[in-house]
């Protein structure tokens, strides 16, 4: 038997909990969430760009996959790059290649294929793409400037493709380069992705364990409240923390994980940093 069904038995699990193979339809909806949730609902109906941002770990890319999974397949399709330090010729071509498009090895035929496809797409099918640049405080400026070339259509009077730019805090602080006006400008519409509250992380933790077959209370409210102060609501932090205390009790035979398990936890994390 390996650790993790050691870990599944010890407790009555079915799966392991705080993992990243969460289904769309088992996201937890924070309140942070379902603002930045709405945020992009309402940027689609009216804007042609929008800014989603939080703290590494946030869920973000959780927002995202709600947001994609809800929206009318008919009508639109959904195309996500993980931001590097690309420029915009390797951004038009990795969407071509997420809309199944032949790539060229040109960087700005690409982006002129790019541009021809997403008006085809709109008059021809009625279907407006989405594409999600994830990381973009990863991208050049230059290419952060060149980003509104994917926006402009007969004569910036059409709203042909709806662009969803994902990035960590710091972004903002870029944005406010005189290069990238114009960008910053555009984007009307913002999404700031907060941490959980206390009484948010104590509902997430329950929750996942009951999404992995545990009805019984298995961490303690004070562990839940020191897990939280730890992890300043972070989601990606609580998971780590909480998957460790799992087998960490599992291991010592605790079926309840409270305080003193937590501190052996988070010991041994302040180690590895």
């Amino acid at each position: 038997m390996n650790r993790t069904d050691t870990v599944k038995n010890f407790f009555g699990l079915a799966k392991m909990p705080f993992g990243k193979s969460v289904g769309v339809n088992e996201l937890f909806h924070s309140s942070s969430f379902e603002e930045a949730c709405a945020r992009l609902d309402m940027a689609i109906e009216n804007e042609d760009v929008v800014l989603l941002t939080g703290a590494v770990g946030s869920g973000k890319s959780s927002v995202v996959r709600h947001f994609c999974h809800n929206l009318d397949p008919n009508g639109y399709k959904s195309v996500y790059i993980a931001a590097d330090s690309f420029k915009i010729g390797e951004i038009a071509k990795r969407a071509l290649m997420g809309l199944q498009a032949e790539v060229p090895y040109s960087g700005s035929l690409a982006l002129s294929r790019l541009q021809q496809l997403i008006i085809k797409l709109n008059h021809e099918k009625s279907i407006m793409p989405v594409l999600i640049v994830d990381e973009i405080q990863e991208l050049p400026t230059t290419t952060l400037v060149s980003l509104k070339n994917l926006l402009n259509y007969n004569m910036d009077s059409e709203t042909l493709l709806f662009l969803i730019l994902c990035g960590q805090n710091s972004i903002h602080e870029t944005l406010d380069y005189p290069c990238l006006e114009a960008l910053n400008r555009r984007i009307r519409i913002r999404c700031n992705l907060g941490g959980l509250s206390l009484e948010e992380t104590s509902t997430y933790i329950s929750r996942q364990m009951k999404l992995c077959g545990v009805e019984q209370s298995v961490f303690t409210d004070d562990t839940k409240a020191a897990i939280f102060q730890h992890s300043k609501g972070i989601l990606s932090t609580i998971n780590a923390i909480c998957f460790e205390s799992l087998i960490c009790a599992a291991a010592n035979d605790k079926d309840i994980i409270e305080p003193s398990v937590l501190e052996v936890v988070l010991q041994n994390r302040h180690s590895k940093e």
